[in-house]
């Protein structure tokens, strides 16, 4: 005779649910394909380091261990779109365009800084070419606008001020740029320019001295051992990031600090749930006294989602598996009540629902 395999019925659960067991049971975010809320999320973070106080703060916490060097009075926000038209030898011109995510510039009255923030949630391993281009192309851009000005003037003098276009006089701006890295793994990549040329290596060590090096100013939630330079919004974000891969250490980080979860800017509470992975299950609940974010809500909210997603589930699997030993409707029904602490009108809802 030949053999048969035994007919099992395939349960597809919904997928929004199974996401929502992930998160809350074992702190994984479950992905489906290619993630297309890249700019979104890029879109939120430049949104709230944009804000004057918090840029500053970042600034002032990474560089100088919280020391007041930028104020947010003096900061102006600047068009991060940049670019530069360079000749090449045989007189064509190629154009290089840069996109900072977050650019201001700082004036205190003595000294003109320009700050830049670029945002990763990802590795790149290419960083210290990459974040020196940025810079490259702001200083040259400052080049030429410098040479506007003369040429406008007609105030050069001498071949070498003609043939630079600038005067001995002229300075330049410096540009600080700010590596934020929010995403999960540790970043392994090179930090500065010598670790990516490998001057480290033996064969390689006398040249160190005759290549400039560029290092990163990189920002790492995750690596940030005394939080006090900060200002309170990243204190307290960037501590919660910490437990970002365990919900139930993340749930009673929440619950210490409730005076500040509570009632949350806006900006800051969809930064936080989108670093955390949390975009598409915390819902907006707002303050009923101020109407500001309620983190603390939003995550008990969220957890009895959970549970009864957790419940729907298995309601669904029960009755199946009942169906399938040739179980009757009532019998299931009244099993079902048993298990799962039923009231008779609940269950039959269920039933009508999953009974097929």
């Amino acid at each position: 005779m030949e053999h048969q395999t035994p007919f099992v019925r395939t349960v597809r659960p919904n997928y929004q649910c199974l996401k929502k067991i992930c998160y809350l049971l074992y702190g994984i975010r479950v992905k489906k394909g290619k993630d297309m809320s890249m700019g979104k999320n890029n879109t939120i973070i430049k949104q709230w380091l944009s804000d004057e106080k918090r840029m500053a703060s970042l600034v002032n916490g990474c560089l100088f261990s919280g020391k007041q060097i930028f104020k947010k009075e003096h900061l102006k926000r600047e068009d991060g779109v940049q670019g530069v038209i360079l000749k090449t030898a045989d007189g064509k011109e190629t154009s290089i365009e840069r996109y900072r995510d977050i650019m201001m510039t700082s004036d205190d009255g003595t000294r003109i800084i320009i700050l830049a923030c670029e945002n990763q949630d990802e590795i790149h391993y290419g960083m210290p070419v990459r974040s020196m281009l940025y810079d490259a192309v702001s200083y040259t851009e400052q080049v030429r606008a410098l040479q506007r000005v003369h040429r406008e003037k007609k105030d050069l003098q001498g071949s070498a001020e003609f043939l630079s276009g600038l005067k001995k006089e002229d300075l330049l701006c410096p540009v600080i740029t700010i590596i934020f890295y929010y995403g999960e793994e540790e970043w392994d990549g090179k930090r500065d320019l010598h670790g990516l040329l490998g001057l480290d290596r033996e064969e390689y060590q006398i040249f160190k001295d005759y290549v400039p090096n560029y290092r990163l100013n990189l920002i790492n939630p995750a690596e940030i051992e005394d939080l006090s330079g900060y200002e309170e919004s990243l204190q307290m974000v960037f501590g919660m990031l910490r437990y970002r891969k365990d919900s139930s250490a993340l749930k009673n980080y929440i619950e210490q600090n409730r005076n500040y979860f509570s009632r949350v800017d806006e900006e800051t509470y969809r930064a936080a749930r989108m670093m955390l992975g949390a975009d598409s299950h915390w819902k907006d609940v707002r303050s009923e006294e101020d109407g500001e974010m309620n983190m603390c809500k939003a995550l008990e909210d969220l957890r009895q989602e959970g549970i009864d997603a957790g419940v729907e589930l298995g309601t669904l699997h029960f009755i199946e598996a009942f169906q399938e030993i040739g179980k009757t409707y009532e019998e299931t029904k009244k099993k079902l009540q048993e298990k799962f602490d039923l009231t008779e009108e609940d269950a039959e809802q269920k039933m009508k629902r999953c009974w097929k």
